[in-house]
């Protein structure tokens, strides 16, 4: 007659292989890589400029649909001033006015589904 032991090493054995064993779930994350900005860009401030990113992969299901622009500087994301926020991710682009900043090197993050950088970029006076 087995021990008990046996037998619940047996059971948490025969439990691990059904779970290792499962189907992994797909995500639906999409990080549309962002087109422009990109290096050699100049924004000025004040000006109105196009965000556009690549919209030619969608998952079929996109679990946020809903976009937000926030610049970086040296690695720091103003997510408490975004450049835009609530539109459509799927449109590809969306115009926005650049905010008076310190003229400088920085990144645009592009958030939906997922978050996704731009190149570096100017913006100058």
């Amino acid at each position: 007659m087995p021990s008990i032991y046996a037998v619940a090493i047996f059971f948490l054995a025969a439990l691990l292989n059904l779970v290792l064993s499962a189907p992994l779930a797909v995500r639906d994350v999409y990080a549309p890589p962002v087109l422009c900005p990109h290096n050699g860009t100049v924004w000025k401030v004040g000006h109105k400029h196009n965000v556009t990113w690549d919209i030619s992969n969608p998952p079929a299901q996109i679990t946020n649909r809903l976009g937000m622009i926030v610049l970086v500087k040296n690695g720091r994301l103003d997510i408490d001033h975004p450049l835009a926020k609530g539109f459509e991710i799927t449109t590809g682009r969306f115009e926005i006015k650049v905010p008076d900043v310190k003229p400088g090197v920085y990144k645009l993050v592009l958030f939906g589904d997922s978050g996704n950088d731009s190149e570096e970029f100017r913006i100058e006076n």
